[in-house]
């Protein structure tokens, strides 16, 4: 269950980039920012007035210290994302988010104590090699420095994907995403009255499903990182790179590369070997013994 709920996400995610991307000329940061957070706020407090409990249910807390300080790294990782989304091509961004499953994977001890075995270590690993192919990261001569916007997210992502897990453990998913948004909706709110081009219909209306792509794919991911280890989840996640070459073509004209198609062989077939290998040890483990 908790694969699927990831590479749902990917699919959400990539949908609110791909908005970004249509909105890269006439919108700015504060505005994609603060209309970003917003929306979640309004479709996370929707859901706790439908649910018995109310608002409280997503105010409540024990670990306001954690929340405020996943939320001021979402205002700063959620920056320097959508700038890479601005700057560099749908699939270049969308790979370097990935880098961020090496970070989990170094963290997930250090933070959260959980044991990385060795068939997910080399799965991530493998991944992460079709990460470098697919973006040729190992050609300096070809980098664009705007690369530095998606590195920056992702080690700032990782480090919130950990602190979520560890926040799932005592507190709702609304709850979660309620804080961050709101920490985020916050900081965007001087960044948007020094800079508010205006809006036409189209405008509004993409950035409508950029909040509404991105929250139910943020809702998803913590829902995942509930129900599963996040070393165990991160090669899951690769998904997102197909999703991401496939609509930067249709879209944007993107054509594939050699490099990129390899890049994601690597990472899908990581995802894939993975999966296969925890389905047989599970099996193996379940099957009945016999007594000699």
């Amino acid at each position: 269950m908790a694969p699927a709920l990831v590479v749902a996400s990917a699919a959400m995610a990539t949908l609110e980039a791909v908005c970004v991307r249509l909105l890269a000329d006439g919108v700015s940061q504060g505005q994609i920012l603060l209309l970003r957070a917003g929306t979640q706020l309004v479709l996370v407090l929707a859901i706790c007035l439908l649910r018995s409990g109310g608002i409280g249910v997503a105010v409540r807390t024990q670990r306001m210290r954690q929340h405020l300080w996943r939320g001021a790294l979402a205002a700063v990782s959620w920056w320097c994302y959508f700038m890479s989304l601005k700057t560099l091509s749908l699939p270049l961004a969308t790979t370097l988010t990935f880098s961020s499953q090496l970070f989990v994977l170094l963290l997930a001890w250090p933070m959260l104590r959980e044991r990385v075995t060795l068939p997910q270590g080399v799965a991530t690993l493998v991944g992460f090699v079709g990460v470098l192919v697919a973006a040729r990261l190992f050609t300096p001569q070809l980098l664009d420095w705007h690369v530095a916007y998606g590195l920056a997210s992702a080690v700032m992502g990782a480090v919130m994907l950990l602190m979520t897990r560890s926040l799932s453990f005592t507190d709702r998913t609304e709850t979660i995403m309620f804080y961050m948004a709101l920490v985020v909706f916050l900081s965007a709110i001087p960044q948007s009255l020094l800079d508010w081009p205006p809006l036409d219909a189209r405008a509004w209306w993409l950035l409508w499903w950029m909040g509404l792509s991105g929250t139910l794919g943020a809702w998803l991911m913590v829902e995942a990182y509930r129900r599963s280890e996040a070393s165990a989840l991160a090669p899951f996640t690769y998904a997102r790179l197909v999703f991401a070459v496939v609509l930067g073509y249709l879209i944007f004209n993107e054509s594939v590369s050699a490099t990129t198609m390899v890049g994601a062989l690597l990472i899908a077939g990581s995802s894939l070997g993975l999966l296969w290998y925890e389905r047989r040890r599970k099996a193996a483990a379940e099957a009945p013994r016999w007594n000699a």
